[in-house]
C-alpha cells in the first residue's frame, strides 16, 4: 500500500465512481430523512485494495490515530447518560470502524447504551468516505462552531476530521432541527446533517458492502465512574477484592471519581458491558453507598 502519511494533499475531485455512488444514496433522504431498508439493493462496489495516489486523501495509517469521527454531547439529558456517551462513530488511521449499533426495539429498558460494533474497511473506501466528509459534507471549508440561539436544551454535534490536508473539529448546535433559509450558513448546515446521517446509519453502509463486518466491538478497557451517595433502595455488594474506591480518581469539581477497569472486571457488573453501563446502585467495602457506571474506552482515549 501506499504511503498515505506524509506531505499534505487536497481531497481529490475525482472518487471511486461506486462508492461515491454508493454514499450519495445513503444520504439521499437529507438530514433528518429515513435510512434506505436494511433490505434494499444497492449498489456493490469492488474497490482495489491499493488505491492510485490520485484517489487518496492522505492521513495516518496508525490504528490508534483517530481520523474522521462523530458524537454528541451536552443537551438536556440524564447525568449517567451524559458520562457514558460514546461517539457514534469513529474511523481510525487503519481503516478501522467502530460504530453504535442502533438500539434494539424488542429489548425494552436498557440497563446501557446501545452496543458497538466494528467494521474494516479498505484504502479505496476510507479515501472515498474522508473524501465525501470534505466535499460533499463540507468539512473542508466548514467553520468550527454553528450556534443556534432559538435551542435551548438540544445536544450540540461534534465532527472531528483529521487528514495531512484538513485537520478541525466543527461543532454544530441542534443539528437536525431546520436553520432559518436565510441563514447564510444553512446550506453548509444542511450539509453537515447529511453527513450526520450517513454516519450515523453506518450499518446500512456495511450492508451495502461499502465496509467489512467485524463483529461486536471488544474494548480493551472500562472507564469507570463513581459517585458517592446516590443508591436509592437496594445496591449490590462491592464485588472486587482486585479493585477499591481509592482507585477511583477525583474529576476535578463534577462530582464524580474516575477509575479504569479490565473486560473481566467490567464483566463482574454487567455480562455484556460493551456498550457501556448506566449508574448502577453498588456499597463499597465499608457499604458506604456509591453508583458506579461505565463507557468502553476507544483506541485513541488513554486509559
Amino acid at each position: 500500500m501506499p504511503d498515505r502519511s506524509s506531505g499534505p494533499r487536497r481531497a481529490p475531485a475525482a472518487l471511486p465512481a461506486l462508492l461515491l455512488a454508493a454514499l450519495m444514496a445513503a444520504c439521499s433522504a437529507g438530514a433528518g430523512g429515513t435510512p434506505s431498508p436494511s433490505g434494499s439493493p444497492g449498489p456493490t462496489p469492488t474497490p482495489s485494495p491499493s488505491p492510485a495516489p490520485s484517489q487518496a486523501v492522505q492521513h495516518s495509517i496508525d490504528p490508534t490515530v483517530l481520523i474522521l469521527r462523530v458524537e454528541q454531547v451536552g443537551g438536556f439529558v440524564a447525568p449517567s447518560f451524559q458520562v457514558t456517551r460514546t461517539p457514534q462513530f469513529s474511523l481510525y488511521g487503519d481503516g478501522t470502524v467502530i460504530y453504535q449499533l442502533p438500539p434494539d426495539p424488542n429489548a425494552g429498558l436498557s440497563l446501557g447504551p446501545p452496543p458497538l460494533a466494528r467494521a474494516q474497511m479498505n484504502g479505496e473506501q476510507v479515501d472515498a468516505l474522508l473524501a465525501f466528509a470534505l466535499l460533499a459534507g463540507k468539512l473542508e471549508v466548514a467553520k468550527e462552531f454553528y450556534p443556534n440561539p432559538r435551542v435551548a436544551d438540544a445536544p450540540d454535534t461534534v465532527f472531528t476530521i483529521a487528514t495531512n490536508a484538513v485537520s478541525k473539529a466543527v461543532t454544530v448546535q441542534a443539528l437536525g432541527i431546520a436553520p432559518d433559509p436565510a441563514e447564510p450558513d444553512a446550506p453548509t448546515i444542511q450539509a453537515l446533517g447529511r453527513l450526520w446521517e450517513l454516519l450515523v446509519n453506518f450499518l446500512d453502509q456495511v450492508r451495502r458492502g461499502n465496509a467489512t463486518d467485524a463483529g461486536v466491538y471488544q474494548p480493551t478497557a472500562y472507564r469507570g465512574i463513581l459517585s458517592e451517595g446516590q443508591p436509592q433502595g437496594q445496591g449490590i455488594d462491592w464485588p472486587w477484592s482486585d479493585l477499591t474506591p481509592d482507585a477511583f480518581v477525583a474529576a476535578g469539581d463534577r462530582g464524580y471519581r474516575l477509575g479504569v477497569l479490565t473486560p473481566a472486571q467490567a464483566k463482574v457488573l454487567s455480562l455484556t458491558p460493551q456498550g457501556g453501563l448506566f449508574d448502577t446502585p453498588i456499597f463499597g467495602p465499608d457499604r458506604v453507598p456509591y453508583s458506579i457506571a461505565l463507557r468502553p474506552l476507544l483506541p485513541d482515549e488513554a486509559k
